[in-house]
């Protein structure tokens, strides 16, 4: 189909852009479509945040007058921002974009094309749809240059969606034999097993733990946020790094699971995420909400408040580790399988960008199996929009997955409360399935009993 006359020959002029829709960020990539390269990047907040930061939210939003509307038009508002920026960045001109390729969850794929999102809330959890056709870019508003047409990368149920598709497609699990679990983590959690015959999918709450939320010093994984924290043995002082090593302004969640781990590990907390309050420092200290453990001094951070977590804190990220846990489980099971069967373990998004994957099986997150066999793959949904604005092929490739994928509604699953109230420990009640957390444990009260035995001494240590 023609969709622009241009004059003379500007085959060798075009661009397409690679855009990530995701409940907090948006970010996007240009291409040149003769060589492949990436010749700008953009991100920004999603402007959708004011109306929500979770997709429940912004869904019961959108179901009330004009709501819909609007958030349409804030995040097509963001996207335009973006285009601009990539424009001006590249130094070519907008007739130059040929195509638009976008990867998001169902609710923010829905928010964008204007689509009811409402059923994607309410029984039986079926969206208003899951593939979707090409369309004009001036139709919902992207006013770029005449022709320019957009394609959403399709999704597979209301809770699994094409970030999720196009993560399976860079990750190449359509391609392989290896026996994958495909992770993406932030207020859901949204994982994949599989391989090339076959893949099942499901989708936690998760709660905005990872991501900062809930949580008392909580933040995004930005400049001055807490990324790895390390507690001595006997002393339990902390040794912190912070992102970009600014003066230390609150904890972000890769960052809070190095925290829990180590506090676990060290005694500070038990295997119920209690806090020791019967430790001989300053730093665990009794309050009226419940005890807390302080990681960083007022006079030490930038905010001139001491920085801590507290029993709530953990609380909150137990439970939302639990969920992530149990759907693993929950897939696991579902096809007579165990941890053990996993060949490989692909972590996406922004959140695997700082995490310690040892502190991640330390408080039971991930299966305790060989770490060489847990990779990081990035944002998987832009590159697969990435790859989908390169080939037609990859196109037909993200539509086979999404066709391929079953989806488990696990508020459906009755063994899903099981596998969950089983998970609501460090790092489970079953610790035989955690051996490697079980040699630490041992070799920390190793540690305490030869510390006490050389007080005892008067020897000091």
């Amino acid at each position: 189909r023609a969709v622009r006359i241009e004059q003379g020959d500007t085959s060798g002029r075009q661009s397409a852009i690679a855009i990530d829709v995701g409940t907090t960020t948006i970010s996007a990539e240009l291409i040149d479509l003769q060589t492949g390269e990436v010749t700008a990047r953009a991100s920004d907040y999603n402007a959708q945040v004011a109306f929500g930061e979770d997709v429940i939210t912004r869904i019961i939003y959108a179901t009330r007058g004009t709501g819909l509307a609007k958030l349409q038009s804030v995040v097509v508002g963001t996207i335009w921002n973006l285009i601009k920026s990539l424009v001006e960045q590249a130094g070519i001109e907008y007739c130059d974009i040929t195509h638009l390729v976008v990867s998001g969850n169902t609710t923010m794929t829905h928010l964008l094309l204007g689509l009811n999102p409402r059923y994607i809330r309410e029984e039986p959890y079926i969206p208003s749809a899951t593939f979707f056709p090409w369309i004009k870019c001036s139709d919902i508003g992207l006013r770029i240059a005449a022709g320019v047409y957009l394609y959403a990368i399709p999704c597979v149920a209301s809770y699994v969606g094409g970030d999720i598709v196009a993560g399976m497609l860079a990750a190449g699990i359509f391609n392989t034999e290896k026996l994958t679990l495909y992770i993406d983590i932030g207020t859901n959690g949204e994982m994949v097993l599989g391989n090339r015959e076959w893949m099942l999918s499901c989708s936690c709450s998760a709660g905005p733990a990872f991501e900062g939320g809930g949580v008392k010093h909580g933040m995004r994984a930005t400049s001055g946020a807490i990324e790895q924290v390390r507690i001595d043995k006997i002393g339990h002082e902390p040794m912190i790094i912070t992102v970009g090593n600014r003066k230390p302004i609150g904890i972000c969640g890769s960052g809070l699971i190095d925290a829990l781990s180590e506090m676990f590990l060290t005694g500070v907390i038990n295997e119920k995420g209690k806090i020791n309050t019967d430790l001989p420092t300053p730093r665990v200290r009794s309050r009226e909400g419940g005890a807390e453990y302080v990681l960083v001094w007022a006079e030490d951070s930038a905010t001139r408040r001491d920085i801590v977590i507290t029993e709530v804190d953990i609380d909150n990220l137990m439970r939302a580790k639990a969920a992530v846990y149990a759907g693993i489980e929950i897939l696991l099971s579902s096809v007579d399988m165990d941890v053990s069967m996993i060949d490989e373990l692909l972590i996406a998004g922004a959140f695997g960008r700082y995490l310690e994957v040892d502190k991640a099986v330390t408080i039971g997150l991930l299966p305790d199996i060989g770490y060489e066999k847990i990779k990081f793959v990035g944002n998987g949904s832009l590159l697969g929009a990435h790859l989908s604005a390169l080939s037609k092929e990859m196109l037909r490739k993200a539509n086979e997955i999404a066709h391929q994928m079953t989806y488990l509604e696990l508020s459906m699953n009755p063994a899903f409360m099981d596998h969950y109230m089983s998970a609501l420990f460090f790092p489970h009640t079953d610790m035989e399935a955690f051996p490697r957390v079980k040699e630490k444990l041992e070799a920390y009260r190793a540690v305490q009993r030869m510390a006490g035995e050389s007080a005892a001494e008067g020897k000091g240590v």
